[in-house]
């Protein structure tokens, strides 16, 4: 796609970055309501189990595929893929600092220049402001890894884990000091999160880690845990999400656990086999889920607990992060 001297312009009159309009192709159909975007990059480097050209499977309602998005800017797992309520489709490379945005008919727009931190998600308060979690925390890894996670410029940090605030106008307003328990490997860091009462609080996790943190956005402090397992329990969290009556939806990688705001354990929905890792927004009374391990995708019924819809990426261990358009 080449850039036009217009949209030059007007990227560099919003402060916005010309540069990160390059790299899409093969998008030829809009963005319906309903329909399901994944992150799942063609992982090809053999000495690299999380690097490949990065793409987006974009399927209807029913998961049947309609077309592949090819992304040349990023280098490996697109993740964190999340569609704001004005249309436009967000996902990320955190290990390329990586940001794309597509708007409804599937034309690359122009991404903010925000801090070379390992981002793989963002949040949306209902004033405009944005946040962003940093996906990487600490100095090393406690487990063999099969890719080359990247330090911070000019440093040996993977990163802290931090949450980034920022204006409508993407102003950086604060940096949220927030403490993250880092997950098996011990550099996971804000990985998953979800803003609750009425944005004053954020829900998070630590992906493969057994606790559902709690952050005070409005006093900027930390708050008890909503739910805390030792590290030697087995229990792990992947993914957390909002339903649609303001509960908390956990993914634990075997089933989806929903929650009240105090932490009370509402109902279990098993999903069948072990890999479930990223979960959509709740629309309908659904919500889309995706297997690291084999590639599957499903379609949950919140309230029956019945998988309605399946389909096969055709990709082991790359599917990380899917989403609806509403």
């Amino acid at each position: 796609m080449s850039v036009s001297r217009r949209q030059v312009l007007a990227s560099a009159t919003l402060g916005l970055a010309p540069h990160s309009l390059r790299g899409f192709a093969n998008v030829s159909l809009p963005f319906h309501s309903g329909d399901v975007v994944v992150g799942c990059t063609l992982l090809n480097d053999p000495n690299d189990d999380h690097r490949g050209r990065g793409r987006l499977l974009h399927y209807d309602a029913q998961l049947q595929l309609k077309q592949t998005i090819w992304l040349d800017q990023t280098t490996h797992i697109v993740q964190g893929v999340r569609f704001a309520s004005n249309g436009i489709l967000w996902a990320f490379d955190a290990f390329a600092y990586q940001a794309i945005w597509l708007d409804r008919e599937g034309k690359a727009q122009p991404t903010p220049s925000w801090p070379k931190r390992s981002f793989a998600h963002v949040n949306f308060a209902q004033d405009g402001r944005y946040f962003l979690g940093e996906n990487f925390v600490g100095e090393r890894s406690r487990v063999p890894l099969k890719t080359t996670l990247p330090f911070l410029p000019g440093t040996r940090r993977y990163g802290d884990g931090f949450l980034y605030e920022f204006s409508p106008e993407h102003d950086l307003i604060h940096v949220h000091k927030t403490p993250v328990h880092g997950g098996m490997g011990g550099f996971q860091g804000l990985t998953s999160s979800v803003l609750a009462d009425s944005d004053r609080l954020l829900i998070y996790t630590s992906e493969s880690g057994p606790r559902i943190m709690r952050w005070d956005l409005a006093n900027r402090r930390p708050l008890p845990d909503l739910i805390t397992h030792s590290d030697d329990s087995g229990r792990m969290f992947f993914e957390v999400r909002p339903d649609e009556q303001g509960n908390i939806l956990v993914l634990t990688g075997l089933q989806v656990e929903r929650y009240d705001l105090d932490g009370k354990l509402l109902n279990v929905l098993p999903l069948g086999s072990f890999g479930w890792a990223s979960m959509s927004q709740s629309r309908a009374g659904k919500v889309y889920l995706s297997n690291f391990f084999s590639g599957q995708l499903a379609c949950l019924d919140l309230q029956s607990g019945q998988i309605i819809a399946r389909a096969e990426t055709g990709m082991r261990k790359s599917a990380s992060g899917l989403d609806t358009c509403p």
